[in-house]
């Protein structure tokens, strides 16, 4: 896998962290310290310590093992997030984080509060659809936040905001790179992987929902030709959880950044591309053009009129993978 290690991590912070984006493995001190640069010695210290401190290492004489079952861990979220003491939710089977995560924002619960689940048993999506979120195969995350502004245009930018942390944390920790379908949801080879659902609350606050497919699972017929994931069976949700996390607040703070847009409309997956939109039940055809500083998607239709899509769904014809 390639990652890289956020700017301030310990040491400790640091094995944690390799380790756990590498379920099942088992390192020498030799590679651990060549590899951190640092005396085998203290690695030794180190290991112990987490091992002390409860992660699921075994430590014998020649190496170290992680022998994580994949369980969500606060402590390895936590470890690869926020710092601080923001409130973490985590629960085996819940029936939706946003709707959770929306009761704690009416109690003005502290921003960056996370709700995590193995299993959603009414996971939603956008315009009233369900999200399938089985058991042990997906990262199904909610985060509350207050958006410090009133202005439309950078509120606007939330979703997209969450769209590039979503695929910036897939990229640094497992070395994929998704592409982003306007205006919601991430693919991979021409199938969804992931889909965003943000909802106001109450005025200041909004609920970010994000729900990634990590493993591949049996799919429900009617998504089973759309739907896809990383395919990626060892990866660790806690690390994947933690990692976008820090990346959603960061994103999500600064939405007043030029480089925010830029780099959503680097990773998009429709620019260029012919697309079908519907308007008053009516079906069009167009080139995907542009997306603006708001949001909006720029479509030219073969009559050489422009129109300007401010949300809804499209279809995207995918001459190539991404």
């Amino acid at each position: 896998m390639i990652f890289h290690y956020h700017e301030g991590m310990t040491l400790k912070q640091q094995l944690l962290f390799y380790f756990a984006c590498r379920t099942g493995s088992c390192i020498s001190g030799p590679v651990l310290a060549k590899t951190f640069q640092t005396p085998e010695k203290v690695i030794r210290e180190v290991m112990s310590e987490l091992a002390q401190d409860g992660f699921p290492f075994r430590i014998s004489e020649q190496e170290y093992c992680f022998e994580d079952d994949d369980t969500l861990s606060e402590a390895i979220i936590r470890a690869c997030g926020v710092s601080g003491e923001v409130p973490v939710y985590l629960f085996d089977e819940i029936d939706s984080t946003n709707l959770y995560a929306r009761k704690l924002a009416e109690e003005k619960t502290p921003a960056g509060t996370l709700v995590i689940a193995d299993h959603q048993n009414a996971g939603r999506g956008r315009r009233g659809h369900s999200f399938y979120s089985p058991a042990r195969s997906g990262l199904y995350f909610s985060a509350v936040i207050y958006p410090d502004t009133d202005d439309r245009t950078l509120i606007s930018r939330i979703t997209p905001a969450a769209a590039v942390a979503a695929a910036e944390a897939i990229a640094e920790v497992t070395g994929i790179e998704p592409g982003i379908k306007w205006v919601n949801d991430l693919y991979l080879d021409g199938r969804k992987i992931a889909g965003i659902l943000c909802e106001a609350v109450r005025p200041g606050a909004v609920i970010i929902g994000i729900g990634i497919n990590c493993r591949p699972v049996p799919l429900p017929d009617e998504i089973k030709n759309i739907a896809g994931s990383l395919g990626i069976d060892t990866l660790s949700r806690s690390v994947l959880a933690g990692v976008l996390w820090e990346k959603l607040m960061r994103r999500t703070g600064d939405l007043a950044d030029p480089a925010l847009m830029e780099e959503y409309r680097r990773r998009s997956a429709v620019l260029g591309k012919e697309i079908t939109f519907t308007i008053n039940d009516r079906v069009f055809t167009g080139i995907a053009e542009a997306i603006n500083d708001a949001g909006n998607l720029i479509v030219k239709k073969p009559d050489g009129d422009i129109t300007i899509l401010q949300s809804g769904e499209i279809s995207v014809r995918f001459t190539q993978k991404i």
